[in-house]
């Protein structure tokens, strides 16, 4: 039975009454029609959509894996049927689910392509609600139970590979009793909720933590395997600091609690994450308190509970015995490769010779030891500078800060002794308060206000590993940001939000006039990354490990940069450089001969496709923005996908 034709006016008709957004194009690709419901769905105008690529709905979050996806299956002649996020013509973003059907004529080539579109940001926004509940405490927010149980197993397996050690902390708050009984159950929900914050804000970004049930929460933490107990002893200090000031339970009233922990060590004390679990717990119970007093707050399975006491309660603390030293570590300019500055970095020479790190002794001291070694470390590092001097090399020193020192107010006379002793000019001297530290702003403003007239230059440490970041770059006139270390932590997993975090950093450094230093550069890739997207400075053992300050005159002798900003060796330089570049006008200061990229592209052997592609982003005359939109995303992609196949690389034995 022959089909009969049917009228075009009465078939445009037809497709203008749809509710789902309709779209046809020629072979290429280029728009033909476009009904009613697509303007509305996306905001363009029929005459900005007719002869166009519909690429214009892509913006800098839609998935560059699906778009090729899409791409091959639209090149090999199949349908496609998948889900992107687009943007309309206001920037907004939309989750568009859309079906495009290739047509073909007698002899089998495409004609056209039909694709159906459906705004479902809705239904996505909805599945993913649904989703966050299922794997997360409805009071705190904290991952649940059956979140944990899949962190465990996902931390257990990456350990087994890179043979690391995994911690897992089982915590109970102790006398929570008291309060629901006392104030109510709301009451007791907002300490809770304030408790996870807290702890929140002093965990380590890659360390994970959970409400397991009632007042019980579970910290999993990877650590070093030379020395995990030291290692996580740093971390326990920090979170007994979230107990350490009064809950608020109403209007009128505070309330204090305590805070008991176990922690298990992987491999040693368990395989399983469930064996892991039931010795923590088992050691959270030798360490609550018995009737009202104890001796120690958290208890490591298989050490001696003993050791692990919080400020105020007795316990076995062994004061570490020897003399002071200050180390000291460049900090390297990224652009020229000079150095101008040395961190001043607190060691302890015990009687036997051997050098111990801030973790193994700093925690033992009082409040008042710690003063006296913030001033033994100034007076040494100002006595170096001015040795420095005599040598004809000028270098600028920093020195980390106590919080207890910007809270006593002589301490800005300390500081300007010390100065005035060695003959050292102000701006030299640089102070470094870590963002991790609890600043009482009010007490220590005076202090601040002191030093900052006196000409000395302060420097935010370990910028985004705490909470109150935005709060003390407006309160205190810092003049340089240093970039936590442990920002690169994610690299591998999930390199573009690792690039927008640091990118986002550096340019608030830049727009704010404030320096950028990157710590912990100990690999080849780490440098590049840091150097492309701007970092003004960076320290780390890629250049020099922490030395003794009469080594530092035969290392600058010696030093040469160990970076060339036209040469790309490592698979994360490469998606940096070109991610930063694709933003905006792609490489109209450099021709394909002499990009970067060229050269690492030849090196890593890249495929025909990817050659192509970088060739399209530097075709002279421009290509057109549909053909350049695609060579970025197909770029960017495989960049993308081998950064998530290689591990960090030139990293240092």
């Amino acid at each position: 039975m022959n089909t009969p034709d049917v009228d075009q006016a009465l078939l445009a008709l037809a497709l203008a009454t749809v509710s789902e957004g309709s779209l046809i194009t020629d072979a290429a690709r280029e728009t033909i029609y476009a009904n009613p419901a697509f303007t509305e769905i996306t905001g363009y105008a029929q005459s900005e959509i007719i002869g166009k690529n519909c690429r214009f709905l892509q913006g800098p979050d839609t998935s560059p894996v699906e778009l090729q996806v899409m791409r091959n299956a639209l090149n090999n002649g199949e349908v496609f049927q998948g889900t992107l996020l687009n943007y309309r013509k206001n920037g907004t973003p939309f989750w568009n689910h859309l079906t495009i059907t290739p047509l073909k004529d007698t002899a089998g080539q495409i004609t056209n392509f039909v694709s159906v579109q459906r705004d479902v940001t809705e239904q996505v926004q909805e599945r993913d609600a649904l989703a966050h509940l299922a794997i997360h405490d409805h009071l705190t927010g904290l991952p649940n139970r059956a979140a944990l149980r899949g962190h465990i197993r996902s931390a257990l397996s990456e350990a087994s590979e890179d043979g690391s050690t995994v911690a897992v902390a089982m915590i109970d708050l102790d006398d929570f009793k008291v309060i629901n009984d006392r104030y109510g159950h709301l009451a007791g929900d907002a300490v809770l909720s304030e408790f996870a914050v807290r702890m929140r804000e002093r965990l380590r970004h890659n360390d994970y933590l959970a409400r397991v049930g009632g007042d019980e929460f579970v910290v999993v933490s990877e650590l070093s395997p030379s020395n995990p107990i030291a290692d996580f002893a740093e971390i326990a200090d920090r979170l007994h600091e979230a107990v350490e000031s009064p809950f608020r339970v109403d209007n009128a009233h505070f309330a204090s609690i305590g805070m008991s922990m176990g922690v298990a060590l992987f491999p040693r004390d368990g395989v399983t994450g469930r064996d892991l679990l039931r010795t923590a717990d088992t050691a959270l119970y030798r360490v609550k308190p018995k009737k009202g007093r104890r001796s120690n707050w958290w208890d490591a399975a298989g050490t001696d509970a003993t050791s692990h006491t919080s400020e105020g309660e007795s316990g076995g603390s062994r004061m570490p015995v020897g003399e002071l030293v200050m180390f000291m570590q460049p900090i390297v300019d990224l652009r020229s490769g000079h150095v101008t500055q040395v961190e001043a970095l607190a060691r302890l020479r015990t009687p036997s010779g051997q050098i111990e790190t801030p973790d193994n002794f700093l925690p033992h001291y009082s409040r008042d030891q710690l003063v006296d070694v913030f001033k033994q470390g100034l007076d040494q590092s100002l006595r170096w500078a001015s040795r420095w001097d005599a040598e004809g090399l000028a270098l600028n020193v920093s020195v980390n800060v106590p919080p207890e020192l910007l809270s006593d107010p002589n301490s800005a006379d300390w500081v300007r002794s010390a100065l005035v002793h060695h003959s050292v000019v102000p701006s030299r001297l640089s102070l470094e308060v870590l963002e991790t530290q609890e600043l009482d702003l009010s007490t220590s403003d005076k202090t601040v206000s002191e030093l900052v007239r006196l000409g000395v230059k302060m420097h935010l440490d370990d910028l985004s590993s705490g909470f109150s970041t935005l709060k003390r770059l407006t309160d205190i006139p810092f003049d340089v940001i240093k970039i936590d270390r442990r920002i690169f932590d994610q690299a591998h997993t999930r390199p573009l939000q690792v690039l927008t975090v640091l990118a986002s950093i550096t340019r608030l450094g830049a727009e704010s006039n404030y320096g950028t230093v990157v710590e912990g550069i100990e690999d080849r890739e780490r440098l590049e990354v840091s150097a492309i997207l701007g970092a003004r400075s960076g320290q780390g053992y890629l250049f020099a490990r922490p030395m003794p300050p009469e080594e530092v005159g035969p290392w600058l002798e010696q030093f040469t940069m160990p970076y060339r900003a036209d040469e790309l060796t490592t698979a994360l330089g490469a998606l940096a450089y070109h991610w930063s570049h694709g933003r905006g006008d792609w490489h109209e200061d450099t021709t394909y001969e002499q990009c970067p990229l060229t050269g690492y592209l030849s090196l890593s052997e890249a495929d025909a496709e990817v050659v192509a592609a970088h060739k399209t982003l530097h075709a002279r005359p421009p290509a057109e923005s549909e053909a350049r939109i695609g060579a970025n995303a197909t770029l960017l992609a495989r960049l993308v996908e081998q950064v998530q196949h290689t591990g960090p690389s030139d990293a240092p034995s």
